[in-house]
């Protein structure tokens, strides 16, 4: 084990889970309902990578998390700079949501942090995410795929920077991120499958056994954005009034088809989806709707 102290850094070997979370220029306070549910489940090593003038902001967990100035951070990509995506939408939405990867990828090789699970803002896990350490095949990143073509963000497995600097090479700054890691994916061997669904070895579809690819390994189906958004609704900016109930049109799996249960497991109340008669654990839920409190 390594200690930096200037900034609390601790570095493990691959038997713990490194879980980093990115706020950049616009502070999201649902980001500290995620951080409670984390600390909740017991999770030690939470990075936060953000602005040093939100760090007042995060005070209430000063002695749980480890805070990362983005100004320390090299931007060895000038993806600031290069990026063809909008910086006026949302103050930068676009932007930023592919920007965060290089900061990540920045952070990971300045303190040589390996073994990590990268969440948006809005995603809450049910499960310390070092249940997964045996299932992951550290050769690969891992991120949820609701089609051929598309990726999801929500959940992200990083194995280490050299790996992740292979992808970011290849990243293409006219397209965003939910372009990117699907066109990646097809050009190397570095990412697989967070399964959104279970297999069905009767299955002709060739879209939902891709989409459905290592749940025989997790046994977990995790949560791009379509249950997330079926169970709680889509963020309000997007449509007024209430959305719960909400059918995301590109996802190949029509979540509305199942029922949806919850279970008290100690004092974390967990997701499952039945599905013929079986009950199968939901490892996370994409917050849209950004109402996290509704969800621990």
């Amino acid at each position: 084990m390594r200690v930096f102290k200037k900034y609390n850094i601790i570095t493990y070997k691959y038997n713990y889970m490194n879980i980093v979370l990115v706020c950049i220029n616009n502070f999201q306070d649902y980001i500290l309902i995620n951080i409670e549910q984390l600390i909740r489940l017991g999770h030690k090593n939470i990075y936060i990578i953000t602005n040093g003038h939100f760090f007042e902001k995060f005070s209430s967990y000063l002695e749980k998390i480890t805070l990362i100035d983005s100004d320390i951070l090299d931007d060895s990509y000038e993806y600031n700079n290069k990026s063809k995506l909008s910086k006026d939408f949302r103050d930068g939405f676009w932007m930023l949501t592919s920007m965060r990867f290089f900061y990540i990828y920045s952070f990971m090789k300045k303190y040589n942090i390996e073994n990590v699970i990268h969440l948006e803002n809005d995603v809450l896990v049910y499960y310390n995410c070092s249940v997964l350490n045996d299932k992951l095949n550290k050769k690969y990143l891992y991120l949820p795929f609701d089609t051929f073509n598309r990726n999801i963000a929500s959940i992200m497995y990083i194995p280490n920077h050299n790996t992740f600097k292979e992808i970011l090479d290849k990243y293409d700054n006219n397209k965003n991120d939910m372009e990117n890691f699907s066109r990646i994916m097809k050009q190397t061997d570095l990412i697989a499958n967070f399964p959104i669904f279970i297999n069905n070895s009767s299955s002709t579809n060739l879209e939902n056994i891709f989409v459905t690819q290592n749940y025989d390994t997790f046994q977990y189906i995790f949560d791009g954005a379509a249950i997330g958004q079926y169970l709680g609704g889509i963020d309000p900016r997007n449509k007024e009034g209430n959305t719960v109930g909400f059918i995301n049109e590109t996802c190949v799996i029509k979540y509305n088809n199942y029922s949806f249960i919850w279970k008290e497991d100690n004092i974390i109340k967990k997701p499952y989806i039945i599905i013929d008669d079986n009950t199968i654990p939901i490892f996370n839920l994409h917050i849209h709707s950004k109402n996290l409190s509704k969800f621990i």
